[in-house]
């Protein structure tokens, strides 16, 4: 009997000690599973923030292209009114004045000034060389302040609300902009968080005794955000976490495999992250210049998507494409890269009529007409011409012929171009694509790279660019980065476009517009502006 209840009292005290272990190895688990959310949750705050910060720096630039520049029409009834014109398509800009030295001549709001006002020091002058001066009294709005930005003979008043769509319940923000060589910064809008500038620079996180910070800086501009959560909130949203891993800690089992499970749920798929990037505009584009060979003048833009996902790490177009493809949603990520390559280089297209915006589809974009119907909504909401457009299919797209051709001609009739990507890895023929009427070819930079080299397929550039001319077809080579090669592609002596690093490397919109205008001398028919550096 003593025996029965020793084995008894043993089993029990086992049973006991892999409660305790197993409940405090759920309950230490869930509090970390917290607090690694939590740092998601900033994480994921911060960037929507940065990126709304650099969508109101882009259309500063486009005000500051504009208007920098002295000339008859400065504060001129004209000048006003164009100035009143970009305020109100701005959604990040209330006002837009002219200075002369330190006076401000005229607002768009104000219109010209009874007499000049000086305006007072700034608090800062940042990175890129934008003056911050803070929230000041307003000279067309009594009684009301507002944050004012200038550079040389431009300056603005930040729209006041800029940020406040993206205000999260328990989650704190600060925007603030920086000068990171004299460790200054200065609150543009949101909370006054306690941050040392120094620290805000390092875009890391770091815990108080009762919250948690995170900073993250602009990659293109002098902005950085500064986000918070306070640990109240923390233990508050993961109460039923921690109870919950608590009670059904003590199978340690069941109690890992729990964990398992938020850490997947929490970090979603790469395809639902995917998805849901795509239908909150979370993407972002990119242009890479095509230039003419013979002149070395851009006449071209590609689109090209990027994405990070929620750790923000880049994932490639290659992988996240094939993903959208397989998933069955590639048509919104087609027609979200329509929308905002439109968006974006639409008023440089309608201004540079020898200017053409390449764009790529996926096989499965050329059923049906939705693909003509949305390049023909978004080319007469821009005033663009259809012959600006040129769609990039892969040469394995054609391995349907008669969806193809059928794709192909509707898209001609509607006068838009078709052009062959990465042409020579796939299985078509020269005399193949001249069935399909295609524009042009894009030759894959496989073949560029042989250039110079003792490849064995070093010979069939020369042969692709003598066919392609023999076949009235135009050529654009990818993946020019060498001089060799810019030399070997001259000696061919046949027109031809190119891109590459070599002419010039993606850009974000706002950079592409400032590469053409460097190229062309002027904006939109007006002398080139000094550019900020």
């Amino acid at each position: 009997m003593f025996s029965m209840r020793q084995k008894s009292l043993r089993a029990t005290g086992i049973l006991l000690l892999g409660l305790t272990l197993g409940s405090a190895v759920g309950f230490l688990t869930a509090l970390y599973a917290s607090q690694q959310a939590a740092r998601f949750v900033l994480r994921d705050y911060s960037f929507q923030l940065i990126r709304q910060a650099d969508d109101a720096a882009t259309e500063f630039e486009t005000i500051l292209h504009a208007f920098d520049r002295v000339g008859p029409d400065f504060c001129s009834d004209a000048e006003i009114a164009s100035m009143r014109s970009f305020m109100f398509r701005s959604s990040a800009v209330k006002d837009i004045g002219r200075l002369r030295g330190l006076d401000l001549v005229c607002s768009a709001g104000a219109g010209r000034l009874p007499k000049p006002v000086t305006m007072p020091a700034p608090l800062m002058v940042s990175t890129h060389g934008t003056s911050v001066y803070g929230f000041l009294p307003l000279y067309f709005a009594p009684g009301q302040r507002g944050i004012v930005l200038s550079i040389r003979s431009v300056d603005i008043v930040l729209a006041p609300f800029l940020f406040s769509s993206l205000r999260r319940d328990g989650l704190d923000y600060m925007v603030v902009m920086v000068n990171a060589s004299k460790h200054q910064m200065v609150r543009i809008a949101g909370t006054d968080i306690p941050a040392n500038p120094d620290w805000v620079l390092t875009q890391s996180s770091r815990r108080t005794h009762d919250e948690l910070l995170l900073s993250r800086c602009s990659a293109i501009n002098s902005v950085c955000v500064v986000t918070r959560e306070s640990d109240f909130l923390i233990r508050n949203h993961s109460r039923v976490l921690v109870t919950s891993l608590t009670l059904f800690g003590a199978l340690v089992g069941l109690g890992i495999a729990l964990a398992v499970v938020f850490a997947v749920t929490l970090r979603r798929s790469l395809p639902q992250q995917l998805h849901r990037a795509i239908r909150k505009d979370q993407l972002s584009l990119v242009y890479q210049p095509i230039v003419d060979l013979e002149s070395e003048r851009c006449v071209g833009f590609e689109a090209l998507a990027r994405w990070r996902d929620r750790d923000g790490m880049p994932v490639a177009p290659s992988i996240f494409v094939a993903i959208a493809q397989e998933r069955g949603f590639i048509h919104e990520l087609t027609q979200w890269v329509i929308r905002r390559a439109f968006a974006e280089l639409g008023d440089l297209l309608h201004h540079h009529p020898h200017l053409q915006l390449s764009i790529n589809v996926a096989p499965n974009d050329l059923t049906g007409s939705w693909l003509a119907d949305t390049l023909d909504l978004r080319a007469a909401l821009e005033d663009i011409r259809p012959d600006q457009i040129a769609i990039e299919i892969t040469e394995s797209t054609t391995a349907d012929l008669a969806t193809a051709s059928h794709a192909i001609q509707e898209l001609h009739d509607r006068g838009y171009k078709v052009h062959i990507d990465d042409f020579g890895t796939g299985f078509s023929s020269l005399s193949y694509l001249h069935e399909l009427t295609v524009d042009a070819i894009k030759i894959d930079r496989s073949f560029t790279r042989t250039v110079g080299t003792d490849s064995v397929t070093a010979t069939i550039l020369p042969q692709i660019l003598f066919l392609a001319h023999s076949l009235a077809l135009d050529v654009i080579v990818e993946g020019v980065e060498t001089a060799t090669q810019v030399e070997f592609l001259r000696a061919r002596n046949h027109a031809m476009r190119v891109q590459g690093w070599h002419f010039g490397r993606p850009l974000p919109a706002h950079l592409a517009v400032r590469y053409l205008h460097e190229q062309d001398g002027h904006f939109f028919g007006a002398p080139r502006p000094q550019l900020v550096r």
